[in-house]
């Protein structure tokens, strides 16, 4: 099934969410690696050492290699100019070798803007992309549509962001309302929120969809499967 690579560099404590989905995936036995700040990579858990980091000397053509996934967020975005320009060639090679990314949109409130507008020349290599309610408020605002925040109103918008960018599975999730939801090729999936983590929620889904392959039911196994875990 290939290997399923988290790069965060931002992250040196491992608190963040792309550590968690990478910690949760590994823990329901899947081949997951970590991209270490000094262009390597170990097997999961990392070791998360502060190094100091170059562009340079990531080979994404190795790293890649065998890799079926690659897990990012939004926090390296938001990162100095090393650890932006490594996680977007990461993306791009991702692409060009063929490796699926799934991309957490975790950014604190007032830099949502910035971060979506790096995100969006971006977004046909996405994969997999996660909002969370007010997300996909903030998109439907900078996109001038309707805004409408009850659940029926979020999943509306989630369908027409999928309609509007073509990512495979665009994923919402609201703990406040309880719900979430993957606007995919198929149609919409719903389910209970869960109570998990951003990040370890994401594993689960991420983790069903892997067993449940590119079928028409795959959406909701995987998001009835994060619902009661």
């Amino acid at each position: 099934m290939g290997r399923i690579l988290g790069f965060a560099s931002e992250d040196s404590e491992g608190t963040g969410a792309v550590h968690a989905a990478a910690s949760r995936l590994h823990e329901l036995g899947r081949d997951v690696w970590w991209i270490q700040r000094d262009g390597s990579d170990c097997p999961h858990p990392p070791t998360l050492e502060p190094k100091e980091m170059h562009r340079a000397t990531f080979d994404w053509h190795d790293l890649l290699n065998g890799a079926r996934w690659l897990l990012t967020g939004g926090k390296s975005v938001l990162g100095d100019e090393e650890e932006f320009a490594s996680w977007s060639a990461a993306l791009t090679f991702a692409e060009l070798e063929g490796t699926l990314n799934a991309f957490i949109l975790d950014t604190p409130p007032n830099r949502f803007t910035d971060v979506w507008g790096v995100v969006v020349p971006r977004i046909r290599q996405l994969h997999i992309l996660l909002l969370d309610g007010e997300q996909i408020d903030g998109i439907a605002r900078l996109e001038k549509w309707p805004i409408d925040s009850s659940k029926d109103g979020r999943v509306a918008t989630l369908e027409r962001i999928h309609r509007q960018t073509l990512v495979p599975h665009v994923i919402g999730r609201d703990i406040e309302q309880g719900w979430a939801a993957d606007a995919h090729t198929y149609g919409v999936a719903e389910a209970s929120s869960g109570e998990s983590s951003t990040g370890t929620w994401l594993g689960l889904v991420m983790d069903g969809l892997i067993q449940s392959g590119h079928v028409k039911g795959a959406a909701q196994e995987a998001l009835d499967s994060a619902s009661i875990s």
